[in-house]
């Protein structure tokens, strides 16, 4: 990328959408926004913006209208890694960009990305920079929704990141059953692949790594805007064919 190259990167999720300004070829500032009240007043349209978006397209068209130099990331751009995974087309863009972040960190090692969001997706990659595939599961905020709205008498709960093991109440029971079911989720899946692949690296990122705490911190990565860098980095990889 020129280093005197501006330009506006957009993580548009399920929920929120977070803007990173790039200044000199590196992410100067990120705000994070709800989808109903982005800062279209505060940007400037003739600055070129790079878009991971998993939204509807509906919302897609104030974008459209506002800014005159519009790249949306997709699979058949230049990556810093090799793709085996069987449908490259429908791969979330999302899950894309992570990728893209974490490719050339350690190159030589295998490497998860865990994204706490809306959903729970774990992504592999090989010690040789392939990307194999990973899953998806539902968040927290799903997995508390599911149960007000597939059951006739339980209500909605907030998330609770204090939850206790043993619920007293239907409340308590709630919150356990959410928190620490969602917790346990991820910390066996992070098990399952160190068991398979001892040298691996783990990435955590997402909104909702903030309520995730891994008592093993060797070889585990907290990295909040790793869709961002990974935005930037397929950006500076395919910015002379934009």
């Amino acid at each position: 990328m020129r280093d005197e190259t501006t330009a506006y990167l957009l993580d548009a999720g399920n929920t929120h959408v977070k803007l990173g300004t790039v200044n000199n070829g590196v992410i100067s500032s990120v705000k994070r926004f709800d989808l109903n009240s982005f800062p279209w007043k505060e940007l400037n349209g003739n600055i070129p913006i790079v878009i991971s978006s998993v939204l509807a397209d509906e919302w897609e068209k104030p974008l459209e209208d506002f800014f005159r130099n519009r790249n949306y990331i997709n699979a058949r751009m230049n990556l810093p890694f090799t793709m085996d995974y069987l449908t490259p087309e429908t791969l979330g863009i999302d899950r894309l960009c992570n990728m893209a972040a974490v490719a050339n960190r350690n190159p030589t090692k295998a490497k998860l990305v865990v994204d706490l969001g809306t959903c729970i997706k774990c992504d592999f990659m090989s010690s040789s920079q392939t990307y194999e595939g990973g899953s998806i599961s539902p968040g927290l905020e799903m997995r508390a929704k599911s149960l007000q709205t597939f059951t006739a008498k339980l209500p909605l709960i907030p998330v609770h990141s204090t939850a206790k093991l043993i619920g007293k109440n239907t409340k308590e029971s709630i919150e356990s059953g959410v928190f620490n079911g969602w917790k346990a989720e991820i910390t066996q899946m992070i098990q399952h692949y160190q068991t398979k692949f001892p040298d691996l690296d783990v990435y955590l990122t997402g909104g909702d790594v903030r309520y995730f705490d891994f008592e093993q911190k060797s070889n585990i990565f907290v990295l909040e805007h790793l869709t961002l860098e990974g935005i930037l980095e397929i950006y500076r990889l395919n910015e002379d064919s934009l």
